[in-house]
């Protein structure tokens, strides 16, 4: 090592390295002017260089890791309180394709690939028609059965008719025949006179007996026929809808468009081949492009901050160049679970897109930055610029070569950015790193690297 030089710590790294002793450079400044060789002039050049290049090191020397700290400049602009939050684009009005409501489990077997444009009656969606088929033949089965019992109830009650008339006609015959014989006996004795009249009174019963049972037969013949042809009609029933079951187990598009695949809740993804959808869930949408929307959602603890009609800037991930002014149309007033195995309850909120663009396509993903609050000329500074110190909230502010330690009052934050209500001025440069820590001890601190602010907020 020459004499002129001495060991310091990197800033940087902490490793030792080499710089100028400035009591050296000083002392040799001072013997070169004692040199004869040198006139005044020359003597007066020859110093201010060996001056400038002493101030140089010295400036080296004392600046320590200041000189490599990240910097932002504090500006006074307009802030934007605003919640930023994942989303989806989807049409504003669509005509849904729906789970069919019919008895038994329903699985899906086909899917009409998303984003095939279909046309008018082109089939969309297919279940597994097994248990419907049974249930089917089990009907037909039925129906056969109901109308048998109908066939032989009805041959049974014709020969019972039968057997019941042909008796009343006996009996009616009997009870004539002896109508005359009580005629004919007015000149007999009285005896026979008595027994002619008896048995013309019994047979008068007969008569009466077989006629009232020909009456309570038919009676009970027609309630008989009635319950069997309920039957026989609740089996047409039951075949007509198991048919209909069949046919409802293929879904066609009841109109031209694009289809959508709709969310399934139970498995938290898309409806997909293998699925069982419940009765009336939707499966498939035809979306009308004319008019968009971004749905998203906002966690119980922000939703307080969202109303109506707020402004959202929504970006699509596709297009990151891209953005479209919207406004929230709708605040959902129940919460639901983040997903199944989260308890955090999420609030949706429907987006309107103001404007049309053949990009925005339903199933994109967005991001959408709800503006909760608009504060104009304030001055702002990146998060990571505030550090705490005794409680208090501080920044350094670069005076000269150093910072300073700065006791700040801050405001309004949104994601990067926060609001400072008093302790700095427009202008002011101030540190994004603790000038008072080494990048060694930063690192072990805060192992996650921080991006550098781009000045928006």
């Amino acid at each position: 090592m020459q004499e002129n030089e001495i060991l310091t710590s990197d800033p940087v790294n902490g490793n030792p390295t080499k710089t100028v002793n400035p009591s050296n450079i000083i002392n040799q400044l001072k013997s070169i002017k004692s040199l004869p060789l040198f006139d005044n002039k020359w003597k007066a050049a020859a110093s201010v260089f060996f001056i400038l290049i002493a101030l140089y090191f010295l400036s080296t020397l004392f600046s320590g890791d200041t000189i490599n700290l990240p910097t932002y400049e504090v500006k006074r602009e307009s802030f934007s309180v605003v919640i930023v939050e994942s989303g989806e684009i989807s049409a504003k009005n669509a005509t849904s394709i729906s789970t069919p409501r019919v008895r038994g489990n329903l699985k899906v077997v086909y899917l009409v690939p998303e984003g095939t444009y279909v046309k008018e009656n082109d089939t969309v969606v297919r279940f597994d028609p097994t248990e419907a088929l049974n249930n089917l033949r089990d009907a037909e089965s039925k129906l056969e059965m109901a109308l048998s019992e109908k066939a032989k109830v009805v041959a049974n009650q014709k020969s019972t008719i039968t057997r019941t008339e042909s008796d009343l006609k006996s009996a009616e015959l009997t009870y004539e025949l002896s109508k005359l014989n009580l005629e004919q006996m007015k000149f007999e004795a009285a005896i026979k006179q008595q027994e002619s009249k008896l048995q013309h009174q019994r047979n008068e019963l007969s008569y009466l007996k077989a006629k009232q049972e020909l009456e309570s037969q038919k009676i009970i013949q027609k309630s008989e026929f009635s319950k069997v042809e309920i039957e026989v009609q609740q089996r047409r029933t039951d075949l007509d809808r198991a048919k209909r079951d069949v046919e409802m187990l293929t879904l066609t598009a009841p109109k031209e468009g694009l289809a959508v695949y709709e969310t399934n809740w139970s498995t938290g993804r898309k409806i997909a081949i293998g699925d069982t959808p419940w009765p009336g869930m939707t499966l498939i949408s035809l979306p009308d492009l004319s008019s968009m929307q971004s749905i998203t959602f906002v966690n119980e603890v922000d939703v307080s901050r969202v109303k109506k009609d707020q402004k959202v800037i929504v970006k699509l991930d596709a297009f990151q160049d891209s953005s479209f002014q919207g406004k929230i149309s709708s605040v959902a007033s129940l919460g639901k679970s983040k997903d199944n195995n989260s308890s955090i309850k999420v609030f949706e909120i429907l987006v309107d897109i103001l404007s049309q663009s053949e990009i925005l396509k339903p199933g994109m993903t967005t991001s959408n930055k709800i503006i909760i609050n608009e504060i104009p000329s304030v001055l702002f500074i990146p998060q990571e610029s505030v550090f705490e110190k005794e409680g208090r909230k501080i920044v350094y502010v670069k005076r000269g070569s150093s910072f300073d330690e700065t006791f700040v009052q801050l405001g309004e934050k949104s994601d990067n950015y926060i609001v400072v209500t008093k302790g700095i001025s427009e202008g002011d440069i101030i540190a994004l790193r603790d000038p008072t820590i080494s990048i060694e001890e930063t690192s072990t601190d805060n192992p996650n690297n921080v991006d550098m602010p781009n000045g928006n907020n």
